[in-house]
């Protein structure tokens, strides 16, 4: 069968959009008191220096690496053990995030191989295809779990986060000494479920583009043996997905509306009109 075409190291990251200096202190101040409470390491990463633009800013904005937890690391090195039988998702794990499969199922269920192009390559019985195919959907199954997993975890830290904003009221019955405490506790609480807003946030997107990589890798190998050409391929690869099915309607339509395309679909049996002058 065909080999993939690698993707360029250049296309793996895209650039990080800045961040406002203040803010991004205030969220590395706020690390460096986590890790000193948790008695944790942590390392001062420097940011890339740029001699052409240095002007613009008084330092390079460095980050703070937090160590790996243990309890992480236990968790990782015993599932490493034996990766190949590993499966993809604990069902223990999964019965704790749901959310409503009305209008998600594609969070519990494997997109459908729709379109004429998967039809011309299960014509011709590709095995490699299915395997291939049958790998995407397990690793697609993972990044929707993720999903519903930051789901929870963006609910449950805006939830954590009224708590904190509910706590003000109770300040004019604490005794005057204690007040300032208090209200620093509080702004402490609030700051800290910002930024696990922020990291729920985050885990979201990653799981998104997650599942976008595995639905273009399924695209990707099948419009690869269906045998059109790389421009059409290109074109098709990028269209919108609904949710609903690997490819969209727009599909087909693309297909029965390209030229370059009749001989392919004429080769499944289909009709194909005269182009129009």
């Amino acid at each position: 069968m065909p080999a993939l075409s690698p993707v360029p190291d250049d296309t793996i990251a895209a650039p990080q959009p800045a961040i406002p200096q203040e803010d991004f202190k205030v969220n590395q101040d706020l690390l460096k008191r986590v890790a000193s409470n948790l008695q944790l390491q942590a390392e001062e990463m420097e940011g890339p220096s740029d001699s052409l633009f240095n002007v613009l800013s008084s330092s390079a904005l460095g980050c703070l690496a937090l160590s790996l937890h243990q309890g992480v690391a236990n968790i990782s090195n015993t599932l490493w053990q034996t990766p190949a039988s590993l499966a993809p998702i604990s069902k223990k794990v999964e019965r704790r995030y749901f959310v409503p499969a009305k209008d998600h199922e594609y969070l519990y269920s494997h997109l459908a191989p729709n379109s004429l192009v998967v039809k011309s390559v299960n014509h011709r019985e590709d095995k490699d295809a299915r395997r291939l195919d049958a790998f995407g959907r397990k690793v697609y199954s993972l990044a929707s779990f993720q999903l519903r997993v930051a789901n929870h975890q963006s609910l449950l830290s805006q939830y954590d986060f009224h708590l904190w904003g509910s706590l003000p009221k109770f300040e004019p019955l604490l005794p005057e000494w204690d007040k300032k405490d208090f209200k620093a506790l509080v702004e402490e609480g609030a700051a800290t479920v910002k930024m696990t807003l922020q990291a729920a946030s985050d885990t979201a997107d990653t799981a998104a583009r997650s599942m976008a990589s595995m639905i273009s890798m399924r695209r990707a190998l099948w419009l690869l043996l269906s045998g059109l050409s790389a421009k059409v391929q290109s074109l098709m690869r990028d269209l919108l997905f609904d949710g609903k099915a690997l490819f969209a309607i727009q599909m087909d339509v693309h297909l029965h509306g390209m030229k370059e395309s009749q001989t392919f679909l004429q080769t499944l049996g289909l009709y194909v009109p005269p182009a129009t002058e």
